[in-house]
């Protein structure tokens, strides 16, 4: 098992369980897609709980999560689906770290 992999599985159970529980809450399922995006490279679950949380977002027109705002929250989740269906994701910090100057 690779370092970090554990914590991935175990935070990727408890996000699966908080979206179930809250099925109208949004910024659990843009972790959940980051998480399959970037670790396990699982695109095609990524890309659907990203989709998932840009239609909440857009149907709420407001976000739970207030550490961030509603336009954070969009234009990250928008860089979680369109990296989804480029089947791609950066390995360093300062790849992820471009993401935002998409």
């Amino acid at each position: 098992m690779a370092p970090g992999e554990k914590t991935h599985e175990n935070s990727q159970t408890l996000l699966v369980k908080s979206c179930e529980l809250n099925p109208f809450a949004r910024e659990p399922h843009v972790v959940l897609a980051q998480i399959y995006i970037s670790f396990p490279r699982k695109y095609e679950e990524g890309e659907k709980e990203a989709e998932s949380a840009l239609n909440l977002m857009l149907e709420w027109g407001t976000n739970w999560e207030k550490r961030m705002s509603w336009e954070g929250w969009i234009a990250w989740t928008r860089v979680l689906v369109m990296k989804a269906k480029e089947k791609s994701w950066p390995h360093t910090s300062w790849g992820i770290l471009n993401l935002g100057l998409l």
